[in-house]
């Protein structure tokens, strides 16, 4: 704490090639802090990216992946530019020497940062479930399904356990904990029949 608060005070002295990585390292380092705090609260990457850049995730193409991208590698890259700079120079290195060695080690922090980003985005897309993919499946009635009305299911999706809204096909009643078998999907609503079993032969 007491070298955060010497290093935020150290700024307010220095002057040129000191100050500027002075500067990248604050900015980049509440940029991140801030990036930290929207996954924790938002609860992964692809809610953010719907959220700042106003792209679904599931569909993201490469026009909007290359914004999210290039979000993180600059945040990265400015912090450990500056950060690294600094080092540099507190160690009695000359300015030249400074700038090429953050450059360096924003440049790598860029990269990786640019690949864990893409490994996480090819990571949620695997695990992505759309709701289309519940069609051929059975599950099981977790809310009665009123006569003419909407109620609930409970399908098994990719290994998931889901719930979903659903109504009947020919409107008819389907009580509680019976199985049926998922034959289409309008919008987010299955649209389900009880399971038909063939009879038992003799």
């Amino acid at each position: 704490m007491v070298g955060i608060i010497d290093f935020v005070f150290g700024l307010l002295d220095a002057t040129g090639v000191e100050l500027m990585f002075g500067a990248s390292a604050v900015i980049g380092g509440v940029l991140f802090l801030l990036w930290l705090v929207l996954v924790v609260v938002l609860g992964g990457i692809g809610d953010i990216a719907e959220g700042v850049f106003g792209v679904d995730i599931d569909a993201m193409g490469a026009d909007a992946s290359f914004k999210a991208l290039t979000f993180q590698g600059v945040m990265a890259f400015m912090m450990f530019f500056g950060l690294t700079g600094i080092i540099v120079m507190q160690s009695g290195g000359p300015e030249v020497l400074a700038i090429i060695v953050g450059g360096i080690s924003g440049g790598a922090s860029m990269f990786a940062t640019g690949k864990v980003f893409q490994f996480f985005i090819a990571l949620q897309a695997e695990g992505t479930i759309e709701i289309d993919d519940a069609v051929g499946t059975s599950g099981t009635v977790y809310l009665r399904i009123p006569e003419g009305g909407t109620g609930q299911v409970s399908v098994s999706i990719k290994g998931s356990l889901r719930q979903y809204d659903a109504k009947s096909v020919d409107g008819s009643m389907i009580a509680n904990e019976e199985t049926v078998t998922v034959k289409a999907v309008v919008g987010t609503i299955l649209i389900v029949e009880p399971m038909k079993y063939a009879p038992e032969e003799e």
